[in-house]
């Protein structure tokens, strides 16, 4: 599975658990029919998010604030999280991750999520990472 697709996934992934807690990321994946490779960005990508969800969620409300953050819809919330994460504790590029989170914006946010996700990112890249 190639980098855009899994991180397709961890997107699906880290919505889910706004749902339902992970307790379990081999367990998940194992039950979505994924490839368990500990090695794979998808893997790291959902321990990161795991391990340092209140430091991704903190660099998130500093920017928003915490009012906006609770009345996020849970697509975008996750797309934050996600490209946060990857800035953050994946060293992917600021760039990349930016574009990578816009394009899932476009396809699973609202019409306009996309602007809302770039613009948060972009002042967050600018101020934190």
């Amino acid at each position: 599975m190639n980098r855009a697709k899994q991180r397709d996934w961890a997107f699906k992934l880290i919505f889910e658990n706004q749902i339902e807690n992970i307790d379990d990321i081999e367990k998940v994946l194992i039950n979505h029919e994924l490839d368990f490779d500990k090695n794979s960005f998808l893997y790291k990508s959902l321990k990161s998010y795991i391990e340092n969800y209140e430091e991704i969620e903190n660099i998130i409300v500093d920017q928003i604030g915490e009012n906006s953050l609770k009345r996020l819809s849970k697509v975008d919330k996750s797309i934050l999280f996600l490209s946060v994460n990857e800035m953050k504790n994946l060293s992917i590029p600021v760039s990349v991750s930016i574009n990578e989170a816009v394009n899932i914006a476009k396809e699973y946010s609202t019409s306009d999520g996309y602007k809302f996700i770039n613009s948060v990112l972009g002042r967050i890249s600018e101020k934190s990472i």
